[in-house]
Parts: C-alpha cells; structure tokens; sequence
C-alpha cells in the first residue's frame, strides 16, 4: 500500500490549522519544515474532495502551496533512514534507530525502526506521553495501548514494569513494525493487535493509553471507560490545549476524573483516573 504525501507551504498560523483538519480526514504523520510542513496519508484512506475542500476553504487565509506526491512502500526505508535523528526525552527516554549508537545518560533507551508507521516519536505528544508515564507505578500492572503506532509507549510500560502489555492499531503496518521493534528490544512479550478499541475485548486494564487525535477520542472515551479498572488511569494526548474543555465533559460522563495535565507547544496530554 504507497502513501500520499503533500508538502503544504503556509504561515504557521495557518499550518497550525491546516495540519489539525488533516488530521481529521487520514492523514496521520506529519513533519515540520522551514515554510510549513509535509503530510502523509495512505493512499487506501485519501480523499481528494475533502482534501481540496479544506484548502479552498482556508486560501482566503493566506498563501497556501502544494506539491502532492505518491511514496511505495518499499522506498520509505530510504526516506526515513536519512532523516531519523534520535529523540532525547529529558534524562529519561533516548530513543534511536539500529543504525544509530547508543547514548548514556538515560534511564531507558529503545531501538526504534519506524519505517511506514506513524508515532517515531519526534511529536510532542510522544514527549508528554512519556513523562506522564514515568510519574506511574507500573510494576505489575496490565496496560493497553490504544493506537500503538511503532509500539514506543507500549515499550516504555513494559520496561517500568507493566504486565501484560498489549498495543493495538489500524494500520496493518505499524502492528507489523511494533512486532519488528519489539524483537529489537527483547519485548517480545508485548502484544500487538489489529483494530480499534472496539474490536478489543473488554477486559479492565489498570492503565490504558491512547495517543491519537481528538474526534477518535472523543468518540471513544466511552470504550476507554469500559477497560479501565475501578482506580485506573488512562492518559490521553493527541490534542491542543483548546480541546481539553471538550474531552473533560466527555470524560466525565464516561466516569473519569481529572488528575493533571501537560502542555508543549500547544499539543497537551490528560491524565484521568477511573473513581
């Protein structure tokens, strides 16, 4: 299966606005340039009419430019390995790929190879996500991990201590990558599954993560609610700082409570515990 990638030139105000209604219609990575930012969506999942309709209805904003693109799978090894830098989280995470050397300095390293999948790790939400996690007694508690992408916060729970772990995702090829990374890390143990959190059995968690984007969460709070253990938590990122009223109310009716947030750069990450 290619992508579809569009390289968009615009303000940042405007690529802020840009990158959130693309996010809303597949397209699920996204990389900041100099003059604005590349999107990529697989190709199953473009819409060229909605795609056009949200760019018409934005040009009387400001200047917006576009090349559109078509990458196979097989040629993304290429791109990725020539532009994958490692990531650094605090003191606490440094993540690479396999071509990359290890660093000291660090309470966890991971060996990350993303290829096609979303979540390398270079957003910020990953950054949140992670955080919030280190602030978690792990040691033998069950998570799940909603949207797993290359399987990172499902790695990182694994390695404080958390049992069993299971991740899970849409895309076919981030749950073949996750497996492929697990074996670099020796966490074979962690499971990963095809579908969404509907497609799960409803088995309670004492953790459940879910690093997506606001509609998905929003329409599956609920379901979230559903697997998670009385006293459990479920940390949630993928947003803006605007969104959070939003997802709270429906927290709140799906019987969770506000415990804390973080915030970078606008995108911000909710830790809320089932009472």
């Amino acid at each position: 299966m290619a992508t579809i990638q569009a390289r968009i030139s615009a303000s940042a105000e405007l690529s802020d606005i840009l990158l959130a209604e693309l996010g809303e219609i597949g397209f699920d990575i996204f990389e900041d340039t100099e003059e604005g930012f590349f999107a990529y969506c697989p190709e199953a999942l473009f819409n060229q009419e909605a795609f056009q309709e949200i760019i018409d209805r934005y040009q009387a904003l400001g200047r917006i430019e576009i090349e559109m693109g078509r990458i196979e799978k097989q040629n993304w090894n290429h791109v990725w390995e020539s532009n994958y830098d490692p990531i650094r989280i605090s003191n606490l995470l440094f993540i690479r790929a396999s071509f990359h050397e290890s660093e000291p300095g660090y309470q966890m390293e991971l060996v990350i190879n993303p290829k096609m999948s979303f979540g390398t790790g270079h957003h910020e939400t990953t950054s949140l996500m992670v955080e919030t996690l280190f602030t978690l007694d792990l040691e033998g508690k069950s998570v799940l991990d909603a949207g797993t992408g290359t399987g990172i916060l499902a790695f990182v729970a694994k390695k404080l201590g958390a049992t069993p772990v299971i991740g899970f995702d849409v895309d076919e090829w981030s749950v073949e990558n996750s497996m492929e990374n697990a074996g670099l890390n020796d966490l074979t143990s962690v499971r990963f599954d095809l579908g969404t959190i509907r497609d799960q059995s409803t088995d309670e968690y004492d953790v459940l993560l879910a690093n997506i984007n606001r509609n998905i969460l929003l329409d599956e709070m609920a379901e979230y609610a559903r697997r998670i253990k009385p006293g459990g938590h479920l940390l949630l990122s993928g947003f803006y700082q605007e969104d959070v009223p939003l997802l709270l109310q429906e927290a709140s009716e799906a019987g969770l409570s506000f415990i804390s947030e973080r915030e970078k750069n606008r995108w911000t990450c909710l830790h809320l515990r089932k009472f």
